[in-house]
């Protein structure tokens, strides 16, 4: 009977420092998508990324689509910041996600979280290397000003399964 206690003990135990892991690595992903919105250039933001990155990829406890659509012009060879714009869309989607646990299912509007952070780092990518710049990820932000994302995102239907 004692041993029963013990190992339940043990595994209560366990089992709150897991969960307060996960919550501390969500946190972690939420401060990395803020880190992205002001300082997407900042060599602490570029290893948060890696390491939030890793996070999602690896996790079961948040789960992103990486959808055609808005999301396919991100990772056309000639766009040069791809593979920032790749990681601020997944940790926006994921940030999204872990904010908004009730609207987690809303895929649609991970999506729309996801580009919305790649877009910000576009733009500080290219105030900074302006020779990055890429029309089609331009004509992107064009359609986000005029209001034109969301409809474009549901278009892709990246919720649908």
């Amino acid at each position: 009977m004692k041993r029963s206690i013990v190992l339940f003990a043990f595994l209560l135990v366990a089992f709150a420092a897991q969960n307060g892991i996960a919550q501390t690595q969500k946190q972690f992903v939420l401060q990395t998508a803020r880190a992205l919105e002001t300082a997407p250039l900042d060599k602490e933001t570029q290893k948060m990324r890696g390491d939030a990155l890793r996070w999602v990829i690896e996790t079961d406890e948040v789960s992103i689509i990486a959808c055609g659509g808005v999301f396919s012009t991100i990772l056309e060879k000639k766009n040069k910041n791809g593979t920032d714009m790749t990681g601020a869309y997944m940790i926006g989607m994921a940030a999204y996600k872990i904010q908004n646990p009730e609207k987690a299912v809303d895929e649609n509007a991970a999506q729309l979280a996801g580009i919305e952070l790649s877009l910000k780092v576009y733009k500080a990518l290219v105030k900074e290397k302006p020779k990055t710049k890429f029309e089609p990820i331009e004509a992107l932000i064009v359609k986000r000003n005029n209001g034109e994302l969301a409809a474009l995102i549901a278009a892709a239907d990246c919720g649908k399964k």
